[in-house]
């Protein structure tokens, strides 16, 4: 195994575990959202007890794991759909990372994480960032969906202008 390849799989699983807790973020806006609660001022808790979820307990993945899907303080379950949205995002933001960033990207003729990523080729990175949005927005409309929560307007109305607004911005300001 060589060098490059190592440190563009390092660097994919960094990407993949920023996805993970992008992931579960969404989890906590498709929830509270439509409930009209904060998604930034109250931490993670626990729907049963309302007991704040330790740090430790909040990695993704992992602490879902850990917990065995129980809360730590009164031992209700706790859906396993947090940790698989939370592994479903990880993998995303991995896939997309390693063949658009890693292995070539539409954006630049270089490839690698050494040339993309560590050297930033923006135009490459923007186009990523913007993948994983598009990508995070319709997992957040998916849950909702599935909770059968009605959409929130606002949530799609600023959702639709942020991906409209992003690339325009980006192509009239393209950064090498």
């Amino acid at each position: 195994m060589n060098s490059e390849f190592l440190i563009d799989f390092i660097t994919a699983l960094w990407l993949g575990f920023i996805g993970a807790c992008i992931g579960s973020f969404l989890n906590v806006v498709a929830y509270r959202l439509p409930r009209g609660m904060s998604v930034i001022w109250k931490p993670s808790h626990c729907p049963k007890c309302n007991h704040p979820i330790r740090a430790r307990d909040n990695v993704p993945v992992l602490g879902w794991l850990w917990l065995r899907g129980k809360c730590r303080d009164c031992g209700a379950a706790i859906s396993p759909r947090y940790a698989i949205v939370e592994a479903a995002m990880g993998l995303a933001f991995f896939v997309v990372a390693y063949f658009e960033l890693l292995r070539g990207s539409p954006f630049t003729e270089l490839s690698g994480a050494i040339d993309v990523v560590w050297n930033p080729q923006w135009s490459a990175i923007g186009g990523y960032a913007y993948h994983c949005l598009l990508l995070s927005v319709f997992m957040t409309l998916l849950l909702m969906r599935l909770d059968k929560t009605i959409s929130v307007p606002r949530f799609i109305v600023g959702s639709v202008l942020l991906l409209i607004v992003w690339p325009l911005a980006f192509f009239l300001f393209r950064i090498n």
